[in-house]
């Protein structure tokens, strides 16, 4: 915890005196913008519809990811400690991955960086899949997934600031605040159903906490809501980048400016 909020700091300080303001105003209006108008500017940007969609996807993962690594290691691997090492992995390849993620969206391009993050999510899955009893899965699964996610949070981040300036030139407004707090939305709602998700199929399976030994029903729903589950989330993900028209919108608008 020290370690982590002596990153998120000396993050945040470099970020403050670092930064400089990119965004030129194509409008000096500041006037107030109805709600359902606000709406219709969003859903008229299919980049915008795209990413959501994109950003749901990455909701459920994390979640999942992130909570059931613990069952994973209390009940398969019997020892809630195995978790550590596991996530300090996770960690550890994600630092690196969204380090490289700028340099992999310049060489592959948007979308191909993102179709490539969804591969690497799948690939990774496939040992754990196959055999979600094997350490060696695990640590694959979770190195695998780290640099995936990483990939994608940066992609949408910045799929996001380019969301903005296509709002603004097409209606002549910038409503940068209003795209974040949609997508975070629905990154919170994603992760709300993946938590019912999850602990509703744990409960299904006969899962309680108060058993030092989870029947065979609650082991295997737990591999799968590591395993197989998030793979097929992250299949839906490569679909949908498939129809992400950012950079094709992003390069009209450039030609008109």
């Amino acid at each position: 915890a020290i370690v982590m909020g002596c990153v998120c700091i000396v993050g945040s300080l470099a970020h403050y005196f670092t930064t400089r303001e990119r965004v030129q105003q194509e409008s000096e209006d500041n006037s107030k913008i109805p709600f359902l108008t606000a709406v219709k500017m969003l859903v008229s940007c299919r980049s915008w519809v795209i990413n959501m969609l994109y950003i749901i996807c990455y909701g459920m993962l994390n979640l999942l990811v992130m909570s059931t690594v613990n069952y994973y290691a209390t009940y398969v691997l019997g020892s809630g400690a195995a978790a550590t090492p596991i996530l300090a992995a996770f960690l550890v390849t994600s630092v690196v991955a969204t380090l490289l993620a700028s340099p992999i969206d310049r060489k592959l391009g948007r979308r191909k960086t993102m179709i490539f993050s969804a591969i690497i999510h799948i690939v990774g899955k496939i040992w754990f899949v196959l055999d979600p009893y094997s350490m060696g899965a695990i640590y694959c699964n979770g190195i695998f997934v780290a640099f995936s996610m990483a990939l994608a949070f940066v992609c949408f981040n910045t799929n996001r600031n380019n969301i903005a300036d296509l709002v603004e030139h097409k209606n002549g407004r910038r409503i940068d605040s209003l795209v974040s707090t949609c997508d975070n939305l629905a990154s919170k709602l994603a992760k709300a159903g993946a938590n019912l998700l999850m602990t509703g199929a744990l409960a299904a399976a006969g899962f309680n906490a108060e058993l030092p030994t989870q029947p065979q029903g609650a082991v295997d729903t737990i591999c799968a809501l590591l395993g197989w589950v998030p793979m097929i989330v992250a299949c839906i993900m490569l679909l949908i980048v498939f129809f992400h028209p950012i950079e094709k919108e992003m390069e009209e608008m450039k030609q008109k400016v």
